[in-house]
């Protein structure tokens, strides 16, 4: 009878390691996610603020996109850490033992929610792609211009 209740401590011991990393990934998310914001806001001001004037009809319009791009994903991204805090305070109270009926329902969403992070992240690489070969662009172009100018 001692070696059950040995073993049930230990499972339950292994469950809470476990619900602490899980705890720890969505702390890591948000760190992530806080990160990405100064990226946008970067993206954004470089675009807005020193790109657009030097661009020609085509690539003002790939600016705009763009431009519009990063404001879409920043609220995203905003959405998607409120979503994380909450699933975080859950897991925070499944710690405490207080949601234990509800683990698979917070395993589930945080399955859901490394996902969404996920693409997140990708669509943050393609635009900063999109913006940095744009932004390639226009200064070869511009140091083109001077050259000839000279």
């Amino acid at each position: 009878m001692k070696i059950n209740q040995l073993t049930q401590k230990k499972k339950s011991s292994n469950v809470e390691i476990s619900i602490v990393r899980l705890h720890e990934k969505t702390q890591q998310w948000i760190s992530e996610i806080e990160f990405i914001n100064i990226e946008q806001n970067f993206l954004n001001e470089l675009l807005a603020e020193h790109i657009i004037g030097l661009c020609t009809t085509d690539n003002y319009a790939k600016a705009k996109l763009l431009l519009n791009g990063i404001a879409h994903e920043t609220k995203l991204g905003n959405k998607l850490i409120d979503s994380i805090k909450e699933h975080k305070i859950n897991l925070a109270l499944l710690i405490e033992n207080i949601y234990l009926k509800k683990e698979a329902a917070f395993r589930n969403n945080h399955k859901l929610l490394k996902m969404e992070v996920e693409n997140y992240i990708e669509n943050l690489r393609y635009v900063k792609e999109q913006v940095f070969e744009l932004v390639l662009f226009i200064m070869k172009k511009e140091k083109e211009k001077k050259l000839l100018s000279e």
